[in-house]
Parts: C-alpha cells; sequence; structure tokens
C-alpha cells in the first residue's frame, strides 16, 4: 500500500508539474518523501542482511533523485522513482505471495510463516 501510494503520489506531482502548479507538486513530492523515509526506517540491517543494506542504498539513491527532480522540476528523474518504486513494489508482491502459497501448503504460525501484513497505516 505505500508503495502503491507513493507512486499515486509522484503520478500526481508529475500531472501537476504538467499544469505548473509547483506548490501541489512539492507537497505531493513531500509526501513521497515521507514514505520513503517510512520505509528506510522500517528495515533491520541485522535479520535483513543484504537485502536490507541494497534496499537502505536504494532508498538513499531515490531520496537524492527526489531532492534533484523536485528542485529542477525534472520529469525524467520522477519518472525514474516511479519506475524503481514500482519494481520494488513487485518484489515485495512477489515474496507475499510465495510466503502465502507456502502458508496454504503447510500452515504454520504467522510470525513464523513470513506471513505479510495486510494492512499498514501510515500518516503522510
Amino acid at each position: 500500500m505505500l508503495y502503491d501510494g507513493a507512486i499515486g503520489f509522484m503520478k500526481q506531482a508529475l500531472a501537476e508539474l504538467g499544469q505548473n502548479n509547483l506548490a501541489a507538486k512539492v507537497r505531493l513530492v513531500e509526501k513521497v518523501s515521507k514514505i520513503i523515509e517510512y520505509l528506510q526506517s522500517c528495515l533491520d540491517a541485522e535479520k535483513g542482511g543484504e537485502i536490507a543494506e541494497n534496499l537502505n542504498r536504494l532508498y538513499e539513491y531515490m531520496m537524492v533523485r527526489l531532492t534533484e527532480a523536485n528542485l529542477h522540476n525534472d520529469v525524467a528523474k520522477m519518472e525514474e522513482i516511479i519506475k524503481l518504486l514500482g519494481t520494488v513494489r513487485e518484489g515485495w508482491a512477489g515474496i507475499c505471495e510465495a510466503a502465502r502459497k507456502t502458508d496454504v501448503q503447510e500452515p504454520a504460525e504467522p510470525e513464523k510463516a513470513g506471513a505479510c501484513p495486510k494492512t499498514i497505516t501510515v500518516s503522510v
């Protein structure tokens, strides 16, 4: 849901930029920034190891590109962020789907099965 929200806000920001509504674009980019910061804060380097480390670097890269895109009204960088968020979202969706299939075949306690949370609420 967070990835979907960030992607949606970025697309809206692009639309606002296209209409030269820079104040609205800035507000939407700030929402994306808060979502990425939250996702980064959820990483557990100890449990996540190399994957968490790689995601952390990717989130840092996205934040730099987001700042550059916002400062220079750079459509290409905004589109790059949308693509990166979509790629990570697809990766997590695949992991969740695999976990659900495993849970169906071998029922286990949710924390042991690696089940993905159904809902997450974040105020942005």
